[in-house]
């Protein structure tokens, strides 16, 4: 399954969404989360020493065992298990994963050894873009494009408002007057002409919206928490 989205878009909430609402109906869920640009490809699927002909596991291919055998973290209760990798698809390691998209949905590696996927597993692929991707391996997976724009930073904003809503520690009268001064102030600052005066501003290098409300939402809170 491939997430398509650039960044700060929600990817990520889409999946664990759907993880806490499988959890919510009974059905318990887990997952691992690989970044593949992190590792080599021999450190993300294995190898074999070529002077003492030993293999050396790699990073997917002892979560996927893992998962087949339901040991270690992962549990025969465990109605759906994930594997989230969370990087830009390129040739180099994604071409190793086409037996396992395929209808074999088998992980081959260089030991001979098979690591079949079972009915609860699944691939879920994080990138912004599939331009780097061939055509195999783009006609092997579902597609979820998510568009930044029509969710945009608003509904986190009024997510994170909601606390100081309900915040039970201003009691007293000139702190309540504070706190409505406060409240006034942020829901008035954080508006969409805010924005896009802030978009026009030059930035030592490129940042999404969402990134900009959570760095400024962090250091709200800071402040929020030193005053009151």
């Amino acid at each position: 399954m491939f997430i398509i989205g650039n960044p700060g878009s929600g990817k990520t909430q889409i999946w664990k969404t759907m993880s806490e609402a499988y959890a919510i109906h009974g059905q318990e869920s887990i997952y691992e989360y690989i970044d593949p640009k992190a590792v080599t490809s021999n450190e993300l699927f294995g190898y074999m020493n070529p002077k003492t002909k030993e293999w050396k596991d790699g990073v997917l291919s002892v979560i996927m065992r893992d998962m087949n055998k339901s040991q270690n973290r992962f549990k025969t209760t465990h109605k759906h298990k994930w594997v989230i990798l969370d990087g830009d698809v390129e040739p180099t390691w994604i071409e190793s994963l086409n037996t396992v998209m395929d209808d074999n949905k088998v992980l081959t590696l260089v030991s001979q050894e098979r690591i079949p996927l079972t009915k609860e597993m699944r691939l879920v692929l994080e990138v912004s873009n599939l331009k780097h991707a061939t055509p195999a391996t783009v006609s092997r997976g579902g597609v979820l494009f998510i568009n930044d724009v029509d969710v945009g930073w608003r509904p986190y904003i009024d997510t994170w408002l909601t606390k100081y809503k309900h915040e039970d520690r201003v009691k007293e009268d000139d702190k309540l007057t504070a706190h409505s001064s406060f409240l006034f102030f942020l829901n008035q600052y954080l508006s969409d002409q805010f924005m896009d005066d802030y978009r026009h501003r030059e930035k030592v290098g490129p940042i999404c919206d969402m990134a900009n409300m959570q760095t400024l939402t962090t250091i709200i809170d800071y402040e929020y928490t030193r005053l009151w």
